[in-house]
């Protein structure tokens, strides 16, 4: 994914509002709004941390959106990393997506996603699973929320990469 500055902001905003539209309690101060920061390298990122509607309060249903974007011309950016990650501790289970650190897990797994799953939070029978690319963050909170709303996920019927 690419983008200029001005569209990368729009697109974080678009990512905050589908959120919202789920029923996400997005975890901002009063008065404050989705940031897109910008690093002393150039290199641009953002967070999206919040609740979701589980019922609970508070809820035990937290997800994080996260992506960085390195520039690769003077006005325009490319998506490096990603992290979306969903902790269900009502359910007992964490189900992430994550290209990060990409130069290392080519190398070591000659892949650069993979995906975590814990059921039960904190027991991890592999630490990184294959995984399948998102082509952005509005793919990487929709598999979150399918995950939400599924049975909870069967960890041991993925691709283990150790």
């Amino acid at each position: 994914m690419r983008c200029s500055q001005d569209k990368c902001a729009e697109y974080l905003s678009g990512v905050g509002a589908l959120l919202e539209r789920f029923g996400a309690t997005l975890d901002l101060p009063d008065g404050t709004e989705l940031e897109l920061l910008e690093e002393d390298d150039g290199t641009l990122s953002f967070e999206i941390v919040g609740s979701l509607p589980d019922g609970t309060h508070p809820a035990l249903a937290r997800l994080a959106v996260r992506e960085g974007f390195r520039r690769i011309s003077p006005d325009l950016y490319e998506r490096s990393r990603y992290e979306y990650e969903l902790v269900d501790v009502a359910r007992d289970f964490r189900r992430a997506f994550h290209l990060h650190f990409p130069e290392w897990f080519g190398r070591r797994f000659l892949v650069v996603v993979h995906e975590h799953s814990e059921r039960p939070i904190g027991h991890v029978a592999c630490d990184h699973y294959a995984g399948r690319p998102m082509e952005d963050a509005f793919a990487g909170v929709t598999n979150l929320m399918d995950a939400w709303t599924a049975e909870p996920p069967e960890c041991g019927a993925l691709t283990c990469l150790e």
